[in-house]
């Protein structure tokens, strides 16, 4: 029996010592740390025990009594802790230095036994019995340090259940319940011993070496410190997403929380047992991705094969509930129609806008060059001149906001033609020598006499730019200077030229400058908040030089003015140097002469349109022309005479009261007394939103003039749909 004992003995010496290494390999937390220094604990306790076993006299004994309880006093208070933190226990740092206090207290009375009686009153050795061993009468210490360490096991033991039952996880509740009997193990080699089951042997450091051994199977085989499995565990159990895992052969492995929500008969499965083929039957036909609807929800579900060693041994399905990604799919689609339909809104608005703006700037130009043609007065041909240049200015606000429709709609088009530079910078000088004299700044204007006369570009799009340029610049300067500079360099059959426009205004900080060329976005709003504007300009002039292959530069001083220029490339028509621009500026009020590109008596048109001013406009604009007009103020009027009458060409305004444009068009086609079938008909219209000109088209116009009327599209467009037996040519 002696020999059973002390070989089982060292059985739990080993097992304790197996149990450190294990841990000592697994230090990947403070939890595995705590095991370790348990096992530790273990090992030096049992030793130390086998020791006293194999002592011959009571020194011997003694010494390895305090080699036992070196390992022995810290081992339940190590224990508890651990336990308590692995169950998620918070215990006060205070009532554990308070623990591991009583230990050493303990270690140090019975290292001194021989001088206190506190923890063993008496000790003597006897050699009757099963083996010599030694005898030890209890002091009042020994039951302090007794019911503390009864009083850890039993809170372990206790923790354990309760972190049991609040567990989801049926590998977890097993594990937990496993280190709770763990815990009150212990206690019964304190029955043992008080009893004295065995003479001369003390079971307690024994079972707490079972029961550290016990520990450290439960924490090998349920992978307590895997970090691996365990995040695994956790992620599974804590996804929005439903998750279930079937073997190769659809028999039940694992599902989660959400899984057994979604699918309540799960909770019957045990593991192995089969899964419903018929319900996952996507999932075996080798489809990864198929939907799943019940009554109230749609899930995707994606299966994924589970391999190992090339071996297909199961399938993880996940379910993803998208009920509230297809609402919010559908409330997209229909804040995208609403969209569409207020931008359609906005189309119109700015169809409507265009229209009733420049039907009245139509009126002020077209009379002004009436002005112009006849009036003898060089006092007011100035006067016209003027007006002239403020009703492009006053233009350019409607056509600022069309402008910037185009760009956001990716429709804005680059038309190159041929025109005279010098006119583009004598209207730009027209306009703001005025501007600047009316707020006391300087206009100082630099023009290459060398530049050519005549280029091929759009001038349209160049003299935007400039405006914009040349308005910002005087509106932002308070006093001072502005400097209008062009230069250019000959390259080939191109020139390069270079504009600069400079002011002593505000100036911009470096930081705002990004934002100089955002929509409707102003600088410095409250020190400009007098200034007048839309803060499109900029912008519109940034992507219009793009659209032509260049780009805006700008350097600024706050407080000091900003500098912009820009290069741009143009096809030389003509090399003859403009020479004095301002010269040829004079001359141009003094010998304003029009002269009609064309005649046509024989010719006949009739032109509808329900404002009186523009009807006087159009037919002054063709007296020289001496075409015969009939104008009328209404879609029926137009009707009634196409009834009575056969015309050569056809003006149609859009925008009528009763019955516009577009409705007079389908009216004259349904007619079957209509005298002008084969008549060209063009839509005559303030309308220059994107996608006008193709709207009349396919509505059976056969062709498309804008308002303001530009004299030289208007005769042009007439010598093309006339008969041109009818037309002559004065050139």
């Amino acid at each position: 029996m002696y020999s059973f004992l002390v070989g089982f003995q060292i059985l739990m010496v080993l097992g304790c010592f197996v149990f450190m290494i294990i841990m000592e390999r697994q230090r990947e937390s403070m939890l595995s740390k705590l095991m370790l220094c348990i096992g530790f604990f273990g090992t030096i306790q049992n030793a130390g025990y086998l020791l006293e076993m194999l002592a011959g006299n009571i020194g011997e004994a003694m010494t390895a009594v305090r080699v036992e309880f070196l390992g022995g006093v810290f081992i339940s208070t190590f224990l508890f802790v651990f336990v308590a933190r692995y169950c998620g226990y918070h215990i006060p740092a205070k009532v554990e230095a308070l623990m591991f206090c009583l230990d050493g207290l303990t270690l140090l009375c019975i290292w001194g036994y021989r001088y206190t009686p506190i923890y063993y009153s008496r000790v003597s050795f006897v050699t009757e019995g099963l083996y010599p061993h030694l005898i030890l009468e209890k002091g009042p210490l020994h039951y302090i340090f007794l019911a503390q360490m009864i009083f850890h096991m039993v809170c372990g033991f206790v923790f354990t259940l309760r972190a049991s039952a609040r567990s989801g996880k049926e590998k977890r509740n097993v594990s937990m319940i496993a280190l709770g009997f763990c815990c009150i193990f212990p206690i019964l080699g304190f029955a043992c011993g008080w009893f004295n089951v065995i003479d001369g042997y003390d079971p307690v450091p024994a079972c707490e070496a079972l029961s550290i051994i016990a520990f450290g199977i439960i924490i090998v085989f349920n992978h307590i410190f895997d970090i691996t499995i365990t995040a695994h565990e956790d992620i599974i159990k804590t996804m929005d997403e439903a998750v279930l895992i079937v073997d190769a052969d659809g028999g039940f492995v694992e599902a989660n929380d959400r899984a057994r929500e979604l699918f309540q008969s799960l909770s019957q499965f045990r593991k192995g047992e089969q899964v419903c083929r018929e319900n996952l039957k996507e999932v075996f036909s080798d489809n990864s991705y198929f939907e799943y609807v019940t009554s109230n929800h749609t899930f995707e579900v994606h299966a994924n094969k589970i391999w190992n060693n090339r071996i297909l041994v199961g399938y993880s399905i996940v379910f993803v509930d998208m009920t509230q990604s297809r609402k919010q799919l559908e409330q997209m689609k229909m804040l995208k129609a609403n969209a569409e339909k207020a931008n359609h809104a906005k189309s119109e608005f700015l169809a409507r806008m265009s229209h009733e703006i420049r039907t009245p700037i139509n009126a002020v130009i077209g009379m002004n060059e009436m002005v112009l043609r006849e009036s003898s007065q060089e006092d007011v041909k100035k006067y016209s001149m003027d007006i002239k240049t403020s009703a492009q200015a006053l233009l350019k606000i409607i056509n600022d906001i069309l402008d910037f429709s185009k760009i956001e709609s990716g429709k804005m088009e680059i038309v190159p033609t041929e025109y005279e530079l010098n006119s583009m910078l004598n209207d730009l000088f027209n306009i703001f020598s005025l501007r600047a004299q009316e707020k006391g700044l300087r206009l100082d204007v630099n023009i290459d006499p060398k530049l050519p006369s005549k280029l091929y570009g759009d001038d349209i799009r160049i003299r935007q730019v400039l405006i914009n340029l040349l308005t910002n610049s005087v509106k932002y300067t308070r006093k001072g200077t502005v400097t209008f500079e062009v230069a250019g360099e000959r390259d080939g059959a191109d020139v390069i030229l270079h504009f600069m426009v400079k002011d002593t205004g505000v100036g911009i900080r470096q930081e705002d400058i990004p934002k100089l060329f955002s929509a409707f976005e102003r600088i410095d709003e409250e020190k400009n908040r007098d200034i007048e504007g839309t803060g499109l300009g900029m912008n519109i002039s940034l992507q219009l030089l793009k659209l032509m292959n260049t780009d805006l530069q700008v350097e600024s001083v706050y407080g000091e003015g900003s500098r912009f220029f820009f290069a741009l490339r143009q096809t030389v028509v003509d090399a003859e140097p403009i020479g004095d621009f301002k010269e040829r500026a004079k001359r141009a009020a003094r010998e304003h002469n029009y002269r009609a590109s064309f005649t046509s008596p024989e010719g006949e048109i009739l032109l509808v349109d329900d404002n009186r001013v523009n009807r006087r406009v159009f037919c002054g604009l063709l007296k020289q022309t001496e075409v015969q007009i009939t104008d009328v103020g209404s879609g029926r009027e137009c009707l009634d005479h196409i009834r009575q009458k056969h015309y050569d060409l056809i003006f149609l305004d859009h925008m009528m009261p009763e019955m516009d444009g577009m409705e007079t068009m389908q009216h004259m086609e349904e007619m079957e007394d209509n005298l002008c079938k084969d008549t060209p008909v063009i839509m005559l219209t303030a309308n220059a939103i994107t996608g006008a000109k193709e709207q009349y088209l396919e509505a059976g116009f056969d062709d498309f003039l804008s308002k303001p009327i530009d004299q030289v599209k208007l005769e042009r467009l007439m010598m093309h749909w006339m008969p041109q037996e009818k037309v002559h040519s004065n050139t």
